[in-house]
């Protein structure tokens, strides 16, 4: 086995992968193998610690093993481990049914859960073409849903997630833009897109659902403005369309509302949540109005792992971990604290972002690709990695997403922004290094270089 600390970065063509039998075809940003982990930590075979800003892609919203999941999980093992929901009831699920109710936006009262948010996502389509009996959808470009073939049809964050010759895709996606203010999409633009697609990608008549990331993850980050949410929740409403929020990553806390909507002021016809919901557990949820899946035939919901007692049971901890820990108010304030402290980088750092942009600790960090040139945000996760810090890029504008677990303390914060300061001054004296440039006149105080780096 390789040294833990070898860092791939194979799709930028540096570095050497561990030799195992995992599919290629797997992206990985780091070669680290982890042994454990608990709260923000990540720790190696060998003993290496790190501080984990990515939350396994915004999954362990309680941090890694806390001691209330943990002991949740391990009782609820020793009792059931699989209870079938197409052969009884499972009591736990029924508990969260009643605990996650009062939290949900008003007149969302039906339930569905199942494994992952792809599997949620596909059930969540079916339950709108059923319940409209219409066969389009409304996708976003930038958006991320999946890597089923459902899924990946109405996913355009990224060519990468189809491979090559992933076969014909599922058809009936129309194509709007999502608002992104900082690359020249205004509100007004992406509403007009919608009026578009009634002229020229099909009819309102034939559309059953508009599917929407309250906050764009997997396209960058992108938080839209308060009346283009609400103008698509009007837009909807007009045209007898059918308005699913996909939460999968934006929801459950991380922005600092339970539900990513709610930052809005808007109430979804169907609402799709899994990641964080069970604390790094298996589980997905699909939520909606009971007039909507009553609509459905008996048998066209189901599956064989969805809604496990192991997985329900971390979900009910998780609930209860909000509560004593009063979790929501943590992300409103680490998150303050994290936007704060990337605004008011040195000047090593902050002539390269062009923007700092989020909600709660769903924050992204843009980088200006005219001071900096292509790849800036991936060197910069570099930079990071070798001081112990792991963070992701996203997007394809040089983006930096930082999503911690909810239950980050201040001095981790502290920690994390020192961290990627220092890692986003080294990177671009690296590459003013390369061009013969210098920092400019009062820019280059704070650069740090890792041992690594030098």
């Amino acid at each position: 086995m390789r040294a833990a600390r070898v860092f791939t970065r194979r799709f930028a063509g540096w570095g050497a992968p561990q030799q195992t039998k995992l599919f290629p075809a797997i992206k990985r940003h780091s070669e680290l193998v982890i042994e454990k982990g608990s709260g923000s930590e990540v720790f190696t075979v060998d003993g290496k610690r790190y501080l984990d800003a990515t939350s396994g892609i915004g999954v362990v919203s309680t941090g890694h093993c806390h001691p209330t999941v943990v002991k949740a999980v391990q009782e609820q093992a020793s009792k059931a481990v699989h209870i079938q929901q197409s052969c009884y009831y499972s009591s736990d699920v029924l508990k969260l049914i009643d605990r996650l109710q009062p939290l949900m936006p008003k007149g969302i009262e039906s339930f569905f859960f199942a494994n992952s948010g792809a599997e949620a996502v596909e059930s969540a389509l079916r339950l709108a073409r059923q319940a409209k009996r219409r066969d389009t959808v409304v996708a976003f470009f930038g958006g991320y849903h999946g890597r089923t073939q459902g899924t990946l049809a109405i996913t355009s964050s990224s060519v990468g997630y189809r491979g090559e010759r992933a076969g014909p895709l599922p058809a009936g996606t129309a194509w709007a833009r999502y608002p992104y203010e900082h690359a020249g999409v205004s509100a007004e633009q992406a509403l007009e897109s919608l009026d578009l697609i009634l002229l020229q990608q099909a009819k309102a008549s034939e559309i059953a659902a508009v599917i929407i990331e309250p906050v764009l993850g997997e396209g960058g980050y992108v938080v839209p403005p308060t009346r283009f949410m609400q103008g698509l929740r009007e837009w909807c409403t007009q045209h007898d369309i059918l308005l699913i929020a996909d939460e999968v990553q934006a929801g459950f806390g991380r922005t600092g509302k339970q539900w990513a909507v709610e930052n809005f002021g808007i109430v979804p016809d169907i609402l799709v949540s899994a990641k964080g919901i069970a604390s790094g557990y298996p589980l997905s949820m699909v939520a909606t109005r009971p007039e909507l899946s009553a609509t459905q035939q008996v048998g066209c919901m189901g599956g064989t792992y969805g809604g496990n007692a192991v997985a329900i049971a971390a979900a009910l901890a998780t609930l209860d971990v909000f509560e004593q820990e009063r979790v929501l108010e943590n992300v409103l304030a680490r998150g303050d604290q994290l936007m704060t402290g990337m605004r008011q980088m040195k000047a090593a750092a902050s002539i390269t972002v062009s923007d700092v942009r989020g909600l709660g600790l769903m924050v992204g960090c843009e980088f200006d690709a005219a001071i900096t040139g292509k790849g800036f945000a991936h060197a910069v996760t570099g930079e990071a990695f070798d001081r112990g810090v792991l963070v992701l890029p996203t997007g394809h504008r040089e983006t930096l997403r930082i999503i911690p677990p909810l239950t980050v303390t201040a001095a981790e914060i502290d920690e994390l922004v020192h961290i990627v300061e220092e890692s986003i001054a080294a990177t671009y004296a690296k590459r003013l290094a390369e061009r013969g440039e210098s920092f400019p006149a009062g820019a280059a105080a704070g650069v740090s270089m890792s041992k690594a780096s030098v």
